[in-house]
């Protein structure tokens, strides 16, 4: 598996975990445009935390590299696609 392969399966992956999260709790998603907003926000200062997990996580142990990826990377692409959702659920709700 090139690295090309990999990323789009972690893409692939952490997207339909987010879409099976949205499905299974349903009364999680914000009510407002203003709370998806604010996830959304989250979302990337968690995305740029898990960029500097991934350096400092690689760097110190690079034979552990994939324990970071699962530990780190994941669940915070994970919560990226699922704020995208329900960003996206909250503008479709602004144009009924």
């Amino acid at each position: 598996m090139t690295a090309g392969q990999f990323l789009i399966a972690l893409a692939v992956g952490t997207a339909a975990l987010a879409l099976w999260s949205y499905v299974r709790w349903p009364g999680a998603a914000p009510a407002s445009i203003k709370g998806a907003v604010l996830r959304m926000v989250i979302a990337l200062l968690l995305l740029q935390i898990g960029l500097g997990a991934l350096r400092v996580g690689v760097e110190a142990a690079p034979s552990l590299a994939v324990l970071v990826v699962i530990g780190a990377v994941v669940p915070v692409l994970t919560y990226a696609f699922l704020a995208s959702i329900w960003f996206m659920k909250a503008c479709a709700d602004q144009l009924r």
